[in-house]
């Protein structure tokens, strides 16, 4: 499992993340993979002029996801640090 996918797994049980930037880090995501979807589709139909607007949404689906990414490794972080404040 990589570090990305055990940060995922571990910060909804352990982390007392603020829904909203999470939430809607999410919603961008998911409409960006709508939308490239979309794109994708129209490409394979014969519309190649579409490629940079694929190479676009590629680009803002990774800083998307690594921004989600970080949110999760920070909080994380931020659990396994509680218990040793408060010792």
């Amino acid at each position: 499992m990589s570090t990305r996918h055990a940060a995922r797994a571990a910060a909804p049980q352990l982390a007392r993340i603020h829904r909203t930037p999470t939430g809607s880090k999410q919603s961008k995501i998911d409409r960006i993979r709508n939308a490239r979807a979309q794109i994708a589709r129209k490409i394979t139909d014969g519309e190649e002029w579409m490629l940079p607007l694929l190479k676009r949404f590629n680009a803002e689906l990774a800083s998307l996801e690594e921004d989600q990414d970080l949110l999760f490794q920070a909080a994380e972080i931020a659990n396994h640090a509680a218990p040793h404040r408060a010792a």
